[in-house]
């Protein structure tokens, strides 16, 4: 009876020993290093800080999923960052168009313009589950607004 518990007792003991060298790989391999700090600023909405890091620890070790998964998904919130950016710039350029008394013909025409091009932006993204909710919400309340812009305009040109 005392066989059987002991080749357990070793068994348990190899596992650890290898749970351990296998812990101690991804603690000081650089590459996953990368990886866990790449994957903090992501969950942190740096995901400019996040993409550098983790293509760094990718180009360190081509194997390392951790570091693909977080670059991929930045590139994705870098896109919505992105888009909202442009948006505001767009928005604040025809709100001073707006300001003005009268809306030329070639103004309305460059802001249809801006209206197709970030209403085209918008539908080539795709979300994903892991993106941060308001990033997808504000790109979709710009696009919203675009998008009636260009109704509106479309109805006066």
């Amino acid at each position: 009876m005392a066989k059987p518990i002991g080749r357990y007792k070793s068994w348990s003991l190899f596992t650890l020993v290898l749970l351990l060298l296998m812990g101690s790989y991804f603690a000081f391999n650089p590459s996953y290093q990368l990886s866990v700090e790449s994957k903090f600023y992501y969950s942190m909405s740096d995901y400019e800080k996040a993409y550098d890091l983790s293509s760094e620890a990718y180009e360190m070790e081509p194997y390392n999923r951790m570091a693909r998964s977080v670059m991929v998904q930045s590139q994705y919130a870098l896109r919505y960052v992105h888009y909202n950016e442009e948006s505001q710039k767009y928005l604040e350029k025809i709100a001073s168009y707006a300001n003005q008394e009268k809306i030329s013909r070639p103004e309305q025409i460059r802001i249809k313009m801006m209206c197709d091009i970030m209403i085209d932006k918008h539908n080539k993204m795709q979300p994903t589950i892991l993106i941060d909710k308001d990033l997808v919400k504000e790109a979709r309340e710009n696009y919203k607004r675009f998008k009636k812009l260009n109704e509106n305009l479309a109805e006066v040109l």
